[in-house]
């Protein structure tokens, strides 16, 4: 391969703006996790359908005019191909950008380049498998997920996220324990419900934990005597992470940070439990959908500067699509690190991409 010369576009086939590890035809085996973009000096549409599961896009150094016997065939493939480009050797093993509109290539994104880390929300290997590439860190991994799994899906999860070149996830606490009262609900849920079976099936599920010093993140504290509890109950001697859920919590994060080793702050619960509305019930002049409401923004901002001041990590976990508004609102608010669902962490990775 040699420099891309000229500033003519490519010929794609298919649309969208893709990121991934760009490898070669050699290469592509050893790329276990994540989809890829693969670099071909020809067109081969046999091996890009073998290849599609691991695929974002394609690049194919030969160009592919739209009137080809070969343009249908590009047609049909499940990934988007673009062809006519030429890029430069040092951009194998590099995430490269991929404007299948525009027809064009970005190169190699910086380290550290992006104004957000965005940490995926998995719920079991598939996820894991799909999000590995894109996403920079993992979010804490919900008990109740955890529980759902087969004994073959948890351990299969396990293997992935150990392999992954990331920190382990922390683990959170049940928000809803069986037997318990709703997740949605108020009251006791989170750290204020400590059932005994929660405690043994919590029990269960650390010990399969890989790096063997585990970290656990607190749900609905709102009090220091409930992370007492929490240590009482369960007799362990894990590393605590707190969870913000509650404006409680938020405006008494600095009382309640010693010996944390993270600070999650869950937006959706914070905005319910603020502003005292059915996060379920659409209210755009209280719950916002492009963005988090003015006072929910204030009480992020508060924690991540507790969070900062204290050097401990922080982690805004955001459900909302992903905007310049939203991105610029938590940058302003002084977030380093998002988690979100991992099919979003795709939209999360393109809009970043787009605003370098």
């Amino acid at each position: 391969m040699s420099d891309r010369t000229g500033d003519e576009p490519g010929i794609a086939y298919g649309y969208g703006r893709h990121r991934g590890l760009l490898v070669d035809r050699t290469g592509i085996e050893e790329i276990v996790f994540g989809q890829v973009l693969l670099y071909l000096e020809k067109p081969d549409a046999d091996l890009i359908r073998a290849m599609a599961p691991r695929l974002s896009g394609v690049i194919v150094e030969e160009a592919v005019t739209p009137y080809a016997p070969e343009a249908r065939a590009l047609w049909s493939l499940p990934v988007p191909v673009l062809t006519g480009v030429t890029v430069d050797d040092s951009w194998l093993g590099h995430d490269v950008v991929v404007d299948f509109d525009a027809g064009t290539t970005a190169p190699p994104v910086p380290a550290g380049a992006t104004t957000l880390r965005v940490h995926a929300e998995v719920t079991g290997p598939a996820e894991a498998r799909a999000a590995a590439h894109l996403a920079d860190g993992w979010a804490p991994l919900r008990a109740e997920d955890l529980r759902a799994l087969t004994a073959t899906d948890r351990a299969e999860l396990w293997r992935l996220l150990a392999g992954s070149d990331r920190s382990l996830p922390a683990v959170r606490w049940f928000d809803e324990q069986a037997g318990g009262p709703p997740a949605a609900s108020f009251g006791r849920r989170g750290v204020r419900s400590l059932l005994p079976d929660a405690v043994d099936s919590f029990r269960t599920i650390i010990e399969a934990f890989p790096g063997g010093d585990p970290l656990v993140v607190l749900p609905m504290v709102s009090d220091r005597r409930e992370i007492s509890a929490f240590t009482a109950v369960t007799d362990a001697r894990w590393r605590l992470g707190l969870d913000i859920a509650t404006p409680a919590a938020a405006l008494t994060v600095a009382d309640l940070v010693d010996d944390c080793h993270l600070l999650t702050v869950a937006t959706a619960d914070l905005a319910q439990h603020t502003l005292v509305w059915d996060r379920s019930i659409r209210n755009d002049v209280l719950l916002p959908v492009d963005r988090l409401p003015a006072i929910v923004a204030q009480l992020v901002e508060w924690s991540a500067s507790i969070a900062t001041s204290r050097s401990v990590p922080c982690l805004v976990a955001v459900d909302l699509r992903p905007s310049v508004r939203l991105h610029d609102q938590l940058r302003a608010a002084g977030v380093h690190d998002i988690s979100c669902p991992a099919p979003l962490v795709r939209h999360w990775r393109n809009l970043l991409d787009r605003t370098l």
